[in-house]
């Protein structure tokens, strides 16, 4: 039978604080594209990338990003590339959540349409836009099997490993058979924080994670909790982002937090199809909360947490401390008015 209960870690390594944030207009146009949607980012030596989640006008947006005395001053865009023009991007369902640079080249997660039978895929592209490979999966992350993911609770997350040698990647909700929704009231809902080793072409390591319950009460039928993003901080250690919405609520119905992962004592479940219906004792990652973002809610422009979903390492800081870069989606204000948010921290690890 699978533990239920997340653990809290005993030693909090880590804290962060709040640099800065930054908005883009909705509306804005680079390139003749409208800017919106992004859900995954990336940052390297002064250059970020940033992925849409349009099915239908799949889009890379580059700038160029630099802090001027812990300041973002502005996003000098570069570059936007369309996704298109091979058969891979034509037979797949590109709802792009996460990318990562891979040297010249890009990882990208897209959750596919459960709903349509069209799997989630991990896959790489070159620099300009074209297809070079996809990642095999297990069968419990492919849509009709013994277990599936649920629609639009795919991958969201993903993180190079880092020596490179392969990646991370972790589902925003439980598979079917793996747990609940977050519900109001708490529950036993795991996703699976998985890394793929490219040598071997598989997922050769694999943890449980507890999702947090859904704490604001939605004023319209919709709420949900979910994983958004992950970053490695160490072989063991890693940065979670998850995201609750509830409906009803304008522009507060946005709640994120951001924790501390570790998955030193938790079992490797690559093998188990299906968690809650498993006979094996399974130890879940440790989880601590970081930050819960409505306490630098009153130092932001607006006094709005919106859709947080990117999550990236950014610059290093004179002192030597890393910064974290998290992005909103917009969702191209088609639920209503929503900004293109991004909010700057200092990653601080306690001596």
């Amino acid at each position: 039978m699978s533990c239920s209960t997340t653990k809290t870690l005993k030693d909090q390594n880590y804290r962060v604080k709040f640099i800065d944030e930054y908005t883009i207009p909705t509306g804005f146009i680079y390139g003749n594209e409208i800017y919106g949607g992004i859900s995954g980012i990336d940052y390297k030596d002064g250059q970020i990338i940033m992925v849409n989640d349009s099915p239908s006008n799949p889009l890379i947006f580059s700038a160029e990003f630099n802090l001027v005395d812990l300041k973002l001053d502005t996003l000098a865009f570069t570059s936007v590339t369309k996704l298109e023009a091979d058969v891979f991007f034509e037979e797949n369902a590109l709802d792009m959540e996460s990318i990562r640079f891979d040297g010249e080249d890009y990882l990208i997660s897209t959750e596919g349409n459960i709903d349509k039978e069209l799997q989630p895929k991990l896959f790489k592209i070159g620099p300009g836009g074209e297809f070079l490979n996809e990642y095999p999966l297990p069968h419990y992350f492919l849509p009709r099997g013994k277990n599936q993911p649920r629609h639009n609770g795919v991958f969201e997350g993903l993180s190079k490993d880092l020596n490179s040698d392969g990646f991370w990647f972790a589902n925003e909700l439980p598979l079917v058979e793996d747990g609940k929704a977050p519900k109001l009231y708490n529950t036993n809902s795991p996703i699976r924080l998985s890394y793929f080793d490219r040598e071997q072409n598989q997922i050769t390591r694999q943890y449980a994670m507890d999702l947090d319950r859904i704490t604001k009460i939605p004023l319209l039928p919709f709420a949900i909790n979910g994983l958004t993003e992950i970053l490695q901080l160490d072989n063991n250690k890693f940065l979670i982002l998850e995201r609750s919405y509830s409906a009803g609520h304008k522009t507060q119905g946005n709640k994120v937090k951001l924790f501390l992962v570790d998955v030193t004592e938790a079992s490797d479940i690559k093998a188990i199809d299906q968690l809650r219906n498993t006979s094996e004792d399974i130890i879940y990652a440790e989880k601590s909360l970081l930050l819960d973002f409505k306490s630098i809610k009153s130092k932001l422009t607006d006094k709005i947490i919106d859709n947080l979903e990117g999550l990236c390492f950014g610059p290093t800081l004179p002192n030597g401390n890393k910064t974290l870069i998290i992005a909103s989606d917009d969702n191209f204000s088609s639920f209503g008015p929503q900004i293109n948010q991004f909010i700057v921290l200092e990653l601080i690890e306690n001596q």
